[in-house]
C-alpha cells in the first residue's frame, strides 16, 4: 500500500507538534515537516518518531527549487503556522502556490477558530487575516482543495482558561456579557490535532468546512462544567449587555489601537457569546476517533 505524504509547516509549535505526532501515528502516512533553515534542532524529537524534517525557506526569500523538492509527492500540506497578514497570507499564499504545483490534492491553512466566515470584517482582527488568505486563496488553489479546520475555542489554560478571560481562576469568577444562553463550542489541541490528521489523510473529498467540536455549552453550562469536574465554585460577575460589550471593545481600540491584547480576548469572547461564531454541521462522527474531551473532562484531568 503506497503511503501517503503529508507536508506539515509549523510543526515546532504547541498544535502543530501535536498535528505531526497525530500523524506519524497512522502507519500509512509519512509526515515531512518543514522547518526554517538552521532550525531542525527544534524538531528533534519529531524525527524520533520518524518524521522527516526538511530546512528549506517557506517565505519565498528562498530557492523556489528548495521548497518544490519539499512537497514533491505530498497527498496534502497542512499549515500551523502563527503569525501576522506576512505569515497568514504571505506566507501561506506561498505553500500553497507550492502544493498547487506538487499536485497535491488538499491544503489545510492554520485557521483552529471559531467560525470566522461568520463574523464581519472588523468584528476579529484575527479572524478578519484568516478569511483574507481564503479569498486569496481561491484565486491561486489551482486543483488543491482548501479545508478549513475549525474547533471553536481551545479547551487550555492557556485559552479558555487564560489568554479569552472569560473565566480567571485565580479568581474564581467567570465574565459574562448578555444572557449567556448561545450554544458555544469548545475542543482540545489534541482532539483539533487528531482531526486535522484524519482532515489531511482522508483519501474521500471532505468538507471545506470542517468542524469539530469536543463540547458545546452555553455560558452557565460552562460555569456548571468547570464546577463539576474541579468541586469548586466560580462566580458569575455580570459586565453588561453585548451592546455594552460592543462599546466596551471599542473603548479599548480607540484608547490604545497598537495593544491588540487588550481587545483582542474580548473580540473571541464576543464572537462565542453573540452566536456569530458558533460551528455548523461537525464531522465528529466522520471517523472511528472514540470520544473527546470535554470541557469537564479537561478541568478534572488538568486539577483546576
Amino acid at each position: 500500500m503506497d503511503r501517503k505524504i503529508v507536508v506539515l509547516a509549523g510543526a515546532t509549535g504547541h498544535l502543530g507538534n501535536l498535528v505531526a505526532r497525530a500523524l506519524a501515528d497512522k502507519n500509512d502516512t509519512v509526515v515531512r515537516a518543514l522547518v526554517r533553515p538552521g532550525s531542525a534542532a527544534k524538531a528533534a524529537g519529531l524525527a524520533g518518531l520518524g518524521v522527516e524534517v526538511v530546512e528549506t525557506a517557506i517565505d519565498g526569500s528562498g530557492d523556489q527549487g528548495a521548497l518544490d523538492k519539499a512537497m514533491e509527492g505530498a497527498f496534502s500540506v497542512v499549515s500551523a503556522l502563527q503569525g501576522g497578514p506576512d505569515v497568514i497570507v504571505g506566507v501561506q499564499s506561498h505553500l500553497l502556490e507550492a502544493a498547487a504545483r506538487a499536485g497535491a490534492s488538499r491544503f489545510i491553512p492554520s485557521d483552529f477558530s471559531m467560525n470566522m466566515f461568520g463574523l464581519a470584517e472588523g468584528e476579529n482582527i484575527n479572524l478578519d487575516i484568516r478569511r483574507a488568505f481564503a479569498r486569496q486563496a481561491d484565486g491561486i488553489r489551482g486543483g488543491v482543495s482548501v479545508v478549513h479546520v475549525l474547533n471553536g475555542c481551545f479547551i487550555d489554560t492557556r485559552v479558555l482558561f487564560g489568554f479569552l478571560g472569560a473565566i480567571n481562576l485565580e479568581r474564581g469568577e467567570a465574565y459574562l456579557w448578555g444572557e449567556g444562553n448561545q450554544p458555544m463550542d469548545f475542543t482540545t489541541f489534541a482532539d483539533t490535532a487528531r482531526f486535522t490528521a484524519e482532515a489531511a489523510t482522508d483519501p474521500n473529498p471532505v468538507p471545506t468546512i470542517f468542524n469539530v467540536a469536543g463540547d458545546t455549552l452555553n455560558f452557565h453550562d460552562l460555569v456548571k462544567a468547570y464546577e463539576e469536574g474541579s468541586g469548586k465554585s466560580l462566580t458569575v460577575v455580570r459586565m453588561g449587555s453585548l451592546a455594552d460589550m460592543d462599546a466596551e471593545i471599542a473603548k479599548r481600540q480607540r484608547a490604545d489601537p497598537q495593544n491588540m491584547y487588550a481587545y483582542i480576548p474580548l473580540m473571541y469572547w464576543r464572537g462565542m457569546l453573540d452566536g456569530k461564531g458558533k460551528l455548523g454541521e461537525l464531522v465528529n462522527d466522520r471517523y472511528p476517533i472514540g470520544n473527546l474531551t470535554t470541557v469537564k473532562d479537561y478541568v478534572r484531568n488538568e486539577g483546576l
